[in-house]
């Protein structure tokens, strides 16, 4: 196997409303929490819903296109990839922590969804440059 790929896809529904901040260089970047569900049977045989939250981070024109464009509860499709990173917190415990960097992302909710497809998609090449 000579190529090893990153690479994350998920359905699911946003946490919050996108709040977009601007890095000291000028960059937009915009953190969220995103919501995927997953059903499986419990000991008595019943179903149970399992939601597993994700921290996505949308970088330059995918953050001011969250921002106008979905709001807490929006159903997106993500593509990204997985990104690590640690920090120490204010009682100086080292803490990690795993984010998904949104390459991309489709709107699936109605009337929303038909516009954000094409807008988004078409400026997927130009995100390249935006990202740090």
């Amino acid at each position: 196997m000579s190529t090893l790929i990153n690479v994350v896809q998920l359905i699911g529904r946003l946490g919050a409303d996108a709040e977009v901040k601007t890095t000291t260089n000028g960059t937009k970047v915009s953190n969220v929490r995103f919501a995927t569900n997953e059903y499986s049977r419990n000991s008595q045989g019943e179903w149970v819903e399992i939601t597993y939250w994700h921290s996505l981070v949308f970088w330059g024109k995918l953050a001011e296109r969250l921002e106008n464009k979905c709001k807490k509860g929006t159903r997106l499709l993500i593509q990204g990839s997985l990104v690590y990173r640690d920090y120490t917190d204010i009682n100086n415990i080292k803490r990690e922590v795993t984010d998904i960097r949104v390459q991309q992302f489709v709107v699936l909710d109605g009337q929303v969804a038909n516009a954000s497809l094409l807008e988004v998609q078409a400026d997927v090449e130009d995100n390249d440059t935006d990202l740090p």
